[in-house]
């Protein structure tokens, strides 16, 4: 029989074992150019039994086992270091020289998840000339089928109970949640960080519920596990440190003591705003009425802080024994907070920007309106038209808006100016706290941990050595015919690749500004920031 090339892969755990049959599985590939056919032969464990076996552990001196009705029957020996006794393919033995004896660590193969993604196995395959992809499949569905994971394990068994009660008791406000975030982006357009923090933590548990009711141990349950303990052992430690030195009450009467120092603060920008702001020349009668305009809007909204004080306290207690759910449900608090106390900031902002863009719009329709242009909306863009006479009373009209709209837009764009600082301002702190609650969201600690220790979890790259003169003289037992020694290894994957693989949708997009659109925002203010 021309047998080709057989390759066969032999765990280095048989090392020192008994006799005992081999367990495994083998695939064929026939070459009609060569006219030879290679073989893979994968041992993935021992058996007492047998059946279905490819093999068998020969210890003893003249022992001979019996192949059975098996195509293919390995003979090894283990007793000092493993050795390739015979092989035997449809009944005829194959010359050792025409075998590769690859020997692999089983336990490295079996925990890494990354190194099944990187060598996808794909049926309809030539397995013996493609014998990595093979290779891997056979053993890990070995393992899953013959070691499944133990499920009656004491930290399994609590942490299954954790996660059923904690979805249990956030499945009522989950829903109530879901609605009132839903209310508030489509009638308000008003996203709010606690509620998305609390919702995406929900669904981060869900997913550790899936992967230990499914008994398994991924890097993203590890992942998830390891940041939500440190980001709820960093809320603990936080909420300690604030109350032993003030209590909510405290905290509160804090907060409103900032809220109405800014209401002052703003008060007098206003003052400042409504004489000659930097020795500038403004329109009196314009600045008069916008700062008293603004003004009152800033003593509704003292006035409302004083009214709401109640229930705004009651919040308070409630929100801050939410936050002992970890540091990024404080920090997206914080954010909601600080929207809330410069809600009066952000309608003087959108006041502004109405005004400005308004008053920008006429300027450009009644300078094409003096040159004899309109803007054709149906066609999207800029037509003539006869204004009827070279001097008429709608070229006059025209003259006249345009000269106020100049006169007053220097004013008007002072004001603008001012509440776009402010509302850059308040937006940068919220990215700040944005960044924070991102960064707590996707703590890489654990896979980083793993990484650095060469973990079998993260091993998702393979090479073959050679065995040295040393190693390949005791495997081949003095038989200078013996088979080719390789050694099958595995290297950690790069930690880029670790944290793109363990981070699907259960953590949040890292948070970008759109500076083409916060651009045009600020120079047109068509759209608001």
């Amino acid at each position: 029989m021309d047998s080709g090339c057989v390759s066969l892969l032999v765990p280095k755990q048989l090392q020192g074992h008994k006799d005992a049959f081999l367990r495994g599985t083998f695939a064929s590939s026939a070459s009609a150019e060569q006219n030879r056919t290679a073989y893979v032969i994968v041992v993935t464990r021992t058996d007492v039994s047998c059946d279905a076996s490819v093999g068998y552990i020969s210890n003893k001196p003249n022992m001979k086992s019996d192949p059975r009705t098996s195509s293919v029957w390995v003979t090894l020996r283990t007793h000092s270091h493993v050795s390739l006794t015979s092989l035997k393919i449809l009944g005829q033995p194959v010359p050792l020289s025409e075998v590769n004896l690859v020997f692999y660590d089983l336990n490295e193969i079996c925990q890494s998840e990354l190194i099944s993604r990187k060598y996808p196995y794909v049926k309809e395959k030539d397995h013996a000339n493609d014998v990595v992809p093979y290779f891997i499949h056979c053993v890990q569905s070995d393992a899953k089928e013959h070691h499944p994971k133990r499920r009656n394990e004491l930290l399994l068994l609590l942490l299954w109970a954790v996660v059923r009660l904690f979805l249990a008791v956030s499945w009522m406000p989950k829903i109530l949640f879901e609605a009132f975030h839903s209310f508030l982006r489509n009638h308000l357009d008003y996203s709010s960080s606690f509620l998305q923090q609390i919702l995406l933590r929900i669904c981060q548990i869900k997913k550790i519920q899936d992967d230990v009711r499914a008994g398994k141990s991924s890097l993203l349950c590890g992942r998830l596990l390891t940041m939500i303990a440190i980001d709820v052992l960093a809320g603990v430690c936080v909420a300690c440190i604030i109350s032993s030195y003030a209590s909510v009450g405290d905290m509160y009467s804090s907060f409103c003591s900032w809220t109405k120092l800014l209401a002052a603060t703003v008060h007098r920008l206003l003052d400042w705003l409504s004489g000659a702001p930097a020795g500038l020349k403004l329109n009196q009668p314009l600045t008069q009425a916008l700062s008293a305009f603004f003004s009152y809007h800033v003593h509704l909204w003292i006035l409302y802080l004083e009214l709401a004080d109640p229930v705004l306290r009651g919040v308070a207690w409630v929100l801050v024994w939410v936050g002992m759910c970890g540091a990024s449900v404080q920090v997206a608090i914080l954010s909601d907070l600080l929207d809330l106390a410069t809600l009066h900031l952000h309608c003087f902002y959108i006041y502004g920007a109405r005004l400005y863009n308004l008053q920008t719009s006429l300027l450009g329709s009644q300078w094409r309106a003096f040159r004899g242009r309109k803007w054709n909306p149906l066609k999207q863009r800029v037509d003539t038209y006869d204004a009827g006479g070279a001097i008429s009373l709608r070229r006059v009209l025209t003259a006249v808006v345009f000269t106020l709209v100049v006169f007053l837009l220097p004013t008007t764009t002072i004001y603008y100016l001012v509440f776009v600082l402010l509302r850059i301002s308040l937006k940068l702190a919220r990215g700040l706290l944005a960044g924070i609650v991102w960064a707590l969201n996707i703590n890489p600690l654990y896979l980083v941990l793993l990484n650095i220790s060469g973990s079998n979890r993260v091993k998702g790259d393979i090479y073959f050595s050679t065995l040295t003169d040393q190693q390949q003289g005791e495997a081949v037992e003095g038989n200078c015919e013996g088979p080719l020694l390789l050694s099958l290894c595995t290297w950690p994957s790069s930690l880029s690749h670790i944290l793109t693989d363990a981070s699907p949708n259960t953590f949040p997009s890292r948070p970008s500004p759109n500076w083409s659109f916060i651009l045009s925002s600020i120079m047109f203010g068509e759209h608001l920031l």
